[in-house]
């Protein structure tokens, strides 16, 4: 089987980006042929040999505008090379417009994926003043797909009014081992409260720091952390603060690092699909608090391995947190819990995302 994929990611370019994206794809080029990967970039960048059988080319566009035109033209060209099985998108907007062009122009398969909630989502669309014109193209982009991948079940439930077409879930492949066995040593006079992501206005860190002011203002002796999105840069941080926010280029191993480390670790999102981060901090027997997103729905048991809160309630949050502060045993066999729940509900979904690829390969 060959494959082709449409990405955003420029971690694939080796870029360094948050996550184990590299490795992923490693392991997807186990099981195929040959995978190819188109990745919008702006210039500057180079073609990146991932594996023997993965490798990722640039757009290298000069304004983002170009990337639908660039991304075909690399797209042609490698067809001309290689007559594809399947093509894949990131998502269902530019990439997925790309997917459906080069689907018409050599009649292969496509399959689009949904890592966020985008349908039906009035908080996503208050984000972007842009994003009804994503809304639009999805709308454009998903009756022409062959089949779509969604994080959670939440999601696939919008797709059910979608007549013969084929919908899985199947969320991002995690690796639990790789936070189960991990230990850290932590100031043992100070609590530590852990936010991991890159920086989107999709995770909302304007509530998330009212939460920690709240939480700061009740505790003392906390350690406020932030892994990702490097906002010393972005946003006026609170003096009074005990408060780091690492840059994303240096967050793999930190990663690793900080969750054994925390005692809570907190998402503030007011969009997510899946919630991978929720999932390695279980994995890691850690408790989660999280706003009450789709993906966030799926994987916390409100009280039994985290707590859930309205989206944009801070102080719902700074509840949370601090009772979980303040009562480390409940902590400790919510963390507990949510190890168990994780590693009979998720880990590694290769095999399940490569029979997909198959399944739809074999659709006639």
């Amino acid at each position: 089987m060959k494959v082709l994929m449409i990405s955003l990611d420029k971690g694939l370019l080796g870029n360094g980006q948050l996550g184990d994206v590299v490795e992923r794809h490693q392991k997807y080029g186990q099981y195929v042929d040959q995978l190819d990967i188109v990745v919008f970039s702006p210039t500057g960048f180079t073609n990146y040999k991932i594996s023997d059988k993965v490798n990722s080319y640039p757009t290298n566009s000069l304004s983002k505008l170009k990337y639908y035109f660039d991304a075909i033209k690399i797209g042609k060209e490698l067809f001309n090379k290689t007559k594809y099985d399947l093509i894949i998108t990131q998502e269902p907007f530019v990439t997925g417009l790309v997917g459906v062009k080069l689907k018409k122009l050599f009649n292969t398969k496509l399959l689009v994926h949904f890592h966020g909630d985008f349908w039906d989502n009035p908080n996503w669309l208050k984000e972007n003043k842009f994003n009804w014109l994503f809304l639009k193209m999805s709308k454009k982009v998903v009756p022409q797909a062959d089949a779509i991948r969604v994080m959670s079940q939440g999601q696939k439930e919008k797709f059910s009014k979608l007549k013969n077409k084929l919908v899985k879930v199947i969320s991002t492949p995690v690796d639990l081992e790789k936070y189960q066995n991990v230990s850290s040593k932590k100031n043992p006079n100070n609590k530590m409260v852990l936010h991991v992501g890159r920086y989107d206005k999709v995770k909302d860190f304007q509530t998330l720091l009212k939460a920690f002011e709240i939480v700061d203002s009740k505790l003392s002796n906390i350690d406020f952390r932030q892994i990702g999105a490097d906002l010393h840069k972005i946003m006026d941080i609170p003096a009074n603060l005990n408060f780091i926010s690492q840059p994303n280029k240096s967050s793999k191993v930190l990663v690793e690092k900080w969750y054994p480390m925390s005692d809570v670790v907190v998402l503030s999102s007011t969009s997510e699909s899946f919630g991978k981060v929720l999932v390695e901090a279980n994995a890691a027997g850690k408790p989660v608090v999280s706003t009450a997103t789709t993906g966030a729905k799926e994987i916390i048991q409100d009280g039994v391995n985290g707590y859930l809160a309205p989206i944009g309630d801070a102080q719902a949050l700074a509840d949370k947190i601090l009772y979980l502060l303040n009562n480390p045993d409940k902590a400790k066999e919510m963390g507990e819990n949510g190890r168990k729940l994780v590693k009979e509900k998720y880990g590694d979904n290769t095999n399940k995302i490569i029979n997909f690829w198959q399944e739809i390969v074999n659709e006639k």
